[in-house]
């Protein structure tokens, strides 16, 4: 697991993964942030999750830079950890994982393009932070809520099950003031701290999300950009018939490090994909031809 974690790290760059700079969607509608510490002087990560329009922000962005802006959080939260080990001179804590269930969607959650990127959040803090979590709280949730936690849940180790505190509207902020003092803890969140300006959740510090404006999709000029620069013969779609099929072809250099990414959408139903390379006329099959819900509703 270590190995293949240092992998992955070596692979999306994380050791400079803070200097990244996300698109401008992200940094306004990813609802995310860190108010303050606990009492062990280790960082509270407030994740407004209900107020992610996950929809939007999958038709907004490609899957790897929503990946890359949710290992940056942690990444952050890592650093200002290792930041106090050394102060303190101990061992290096870890942090709270504060998620706000207020006007979470079933129906959002369950948009196939979202639900694959919070299974790929999962898996991506399971394989490379599960020990950095001291606990995480789960509050306001719905009754929905228990649907998408059962989807969920499969994903999840059971340790890190083990630390999942999940609460509807009442009975959570007692147990949060037990390991967080109040005044590390914004008004909304049962704490006391407000902003210069007497907002109570903090919005200078937590990013609250929303509903993320249609300007910010991929629209069809931009797609037609992307296509030009890869040379295909369409601008932005194409129509295929029921026993149709399209293939595309591209030279791939061997440039070590080289990577092949790809990334469509269909409309109205799914569509059959494979991947497969041709060297010295011998071909090889990549992905294996299968259906990819790649729908959008």
């Amino acid at each position: 697991m270590l190995l293949k974690s240092l992998e992955w790290r070596k692979e999306w760059n994380m050791d400079n993964i803070v200097d990244w700079n996300p698109p401008e969607v992200l940094k306004k509608y990813f609802a995310s942030g860190i108010a303050g510490d606990d009492k062990e002087g280790n960082p509270v990560v407030i994740i407004p999750y209900g107020n992610i329009d996950m929809r939007g922000l999958t038709k907004s962005c490609d899957s790897k830079e929503l990946i890359k802006y949710f290992a940056q959080i942690f990444e952050n939260a890592v650093l200002i950890m290792r930041q106090r080990s050394r102060e303190r001179g101990d061992p290096m804590g870890k942090l709270i994982n504060l998620v706000d269930a207020e006007n979470f969607s079933l129906g959002d959650f369950t948009y196939r393009p979202a639900l694959v990127a919070v299974i790929k959040f999962i898996d991506v803090f399971e394989s490379n932070y599960p020990e950095i979590l001291r606990c995480s709280y789960v509050i306001n949730a719905p009754k929905a809520f228990s649907v998408a936690f059962s989807i969920m849940k499969p994903f999840i180790s059971e340790k890190t099950l083990n630390k999942i505190k999940i609460h509807g509207k009442t009975g959570w902020k007692e147990g949060l003031l037990k390991m967080i003092d109040a005044d590390q803890l914004p008004v909304h969140w049962g704490g006391t701290m407000t902003d210069p300006d007497g907002n109570t959740k903090c919005i200078s510090k937590i990013c609250i999300g929303g509903k993320v404006p249609e300007e910010y999709y991929l629209n069809n000029k931009v797609l037609a950009v992307q296509n030009q620069n890869l040379h295909l013969d369409f601008k932005s779609h194409i129509t295929l018939k029921k026993t149709e099929s399209k293939i595309f072809e591209f030279q791939v250099f061997e440039n070590v490090g080289s990577q092949l990414r790809w990334e469509f959408r269909s409309t109205g139903c799914d569509i059959a994909f494979e991947v497969s390379r041709t060297i010295s006329e011998e071909v090889e099959e990549l992905i294996p031809l299968q259906r990819v819900n790649s729908q959008i509703k």
